[in-house]
């Protein structure tokens, strides 16, 4: 049986990939979907739940494990992100998507580029108004890696409710697969419809 594992992630995370196991899944199977934390269990078992999708839990030592059987038809409520509630309620997210091609920001010193784009990160971070969602492909993947300067700025934007995306061919062009430790790993066509239709997008 597939199973799906989303410890150590964040919403939404978990809730991306487990709508995306149910469209993978045929009619009839079954796949297990294993989350670590009390905030993102209970936004996937909503989501399962008002999509009338069956599934069994238990739970041992903090770690839920979800066996989820996919049912015939299309999804009564489809927008995972919309069950996505966080912890942080002086937050509150805008209409923008933050586009990141780069590990450096602008063009010229290498090391400025890097300066710059650890301010534009902790910029992000401390706005009263968050980005609904932040993608992240070529070089940009690069600050999703575990010994990214950055990572944990970025797991604590993640917390705070922002969906993160990075390129998978990225991912793979730069052999980065097992190095990434946020968001969920995305395809250009996504990544395309998440900045045609926000209202605004920033590249730094």
């Amino acid at each position: 049986m597939r199973i799906v594992d989303t410890k150590g992630q964040l919403c939404p995370a978990p809730l991306i990939a487990t709508k995306r196991a149910l469209k993978e899944t045929p009619s009839g199977e079954s796949f297990i979907v294993l989350i670590d934390n009390q905030t993102s269990f209970s936004n996937v078992s909503r989501f399962l739940s008002d999509n009338n999708t069956p599934c069994t839990v238990s739970e041992k030592e903090g770690i839920w494990s979800l066996t989820v059987t996919r049912t015939s038809g299309e999804l009564a409520k489809p927008n995972a992100e919309e069950y996505c509630t966080i912890d942080v309620p002086h937050f509150r997210k805008g209409d923008f998507v933050v586009a990141i091609s780069s590990d450096k920001m602008g063009e010229g010193d290498p090391d400025l580029g890097t300066l710059l784009m650890t301010n534009f990160i902790k910029a992000i971070h401390d706005l009263d108004i968050l980005p609904s969602k932040m993608v992240f492909y070529n070089r940009g993947v690069f600050l999703g890696r575990k010994d990214s300067a950055l990572i944990e700025l970025l797991k604590d934007i993640e917390r705070m409710g922002v969906a993160l995306f990075l390129c998978g061919t990225c991912i793979n062009h730069y052999s980065l697969k097992d190095e990434i430790q946020i968001g969920a790993v995305s395809n250009m066509f996504e990544i395309a419809q998440i900045m045609s239709s926000a209202a605004k997008v920033i590249k730094p």
